[in-house]
């Protein structure tokens, strides 16, 4: 089916061109034809991490030659073009003269498609809120600001990208009430960052939602069902705590069923 009904981007495209290499290209153009004074803000999206799984040939027999096979050979053939991509980007923003005045994130939607080993759970087959399926890439690059190599293990959500942007942007914090998110400079930069509790929620499958809470996630399901998971001491969540550690239970029952109240609300 074509992506756009009208105007569509894709139209010249040529029959057997690879949609990495597509949109890349698309990319690239843009960048090096922009000539507006004000700065722009590109989001590029990539299919090659989804199914179905065709990679481009020549990444593909690469892996077949160190031995990878069938699915997994196109799997890594797709992540492959998505990391040669994002080089191509990365380049033409200094051929534009302007990588050291742009910021660029890298982060998923979801995990991977397949084994998230020692992580449980994955972008499909019923536990998509496991720390296979919702512990994702996430890098940020803010030239002169971040630092080479750091890393934190706070956990963050996408909805903080907004409100980041808007302070980066417009040099003030995000005051917009009906955001959800938290600006991620003090992360990046290397600074404390507030506690709170972070929420995630799943309504097309019996795993509905979760709450994460410092070293502490529950996982709500439309049958009933709890889980209660250490994700610091048990990363692949594989000691349920749900009916050893109660206190620690109801607490983020309460939570998550007062949050639940508050979104159901909101959407109706």
């Amino acid at each position: 089916a074509p992506f756009f009904k009208e105007n569509n981007p894709m139209a010249d495209i040529q029959k057997g061109e690879y949609l990495t290499d597509i949109l890349t290209n698309k990319t690239v153009d843009f960048i090096d034809k922009y000539d507006k004074k004000q700065p722009f803000l590109l989001v590029h999206f990539y299919y090659s991490v989804h199914g179905p799984q065709l990679g481009r040939k020549d990444w593909v027999e690469r892996y077949k030659k160190e031995g990878f096979t069938g699915k997994y050979a196109e799997y890594g053939g797709m992540i492959s073009t998505v990391d040669e991509s994002v080089g191509r980007i990365r380049a033409a923003l200094k051929e534009k003269g302007i990588a050291d005045n742009t910021i660029i994130i890298f982060t998923s939607d979801q995990g991977g498609f397949f084994t998230n080993a020692p992580l449980s759970g994955g972008k499909i087959g019923g536990n998509t809120l496991g720390e296979g399926g919702c512990r994702v890439p996430f890098i940020a690059f803010y030239p002169g600001v971040t630092k080479k190599g750091s890393t934190t293990d706070v956990p963050i959500q996408t909805l903080d990208v907004f409100p980041t942007l808007v302070e980066i942007a417009s040099g003030k914090k995000c005051v917009d009430k009906g955001i959800n998110g938290k600006s991620l400079m003090p992360l990046i930069k290397g600074e404390k960052f507030p506690k709170r509790d972070l929420f995630f929620f799943r309504s097309y499958e019996d795993q509905y939602t979760s709450i994460i809470s410092g070293d502490w996630k529950l996982i709500k399901y439309h049958s009933g069902l709890y889980h209660l998971f250490n994700v610091t001491n048990d990363i692949s969540e594989k000691n349920d705590l749900i009916n050893k550690d109660l206190k620690e239970a109801d607490l983020l029952k309460k939570k998550l069923n007062k949050w639940e109240k508050e979104v159901v609300k909101i959407r109706k």
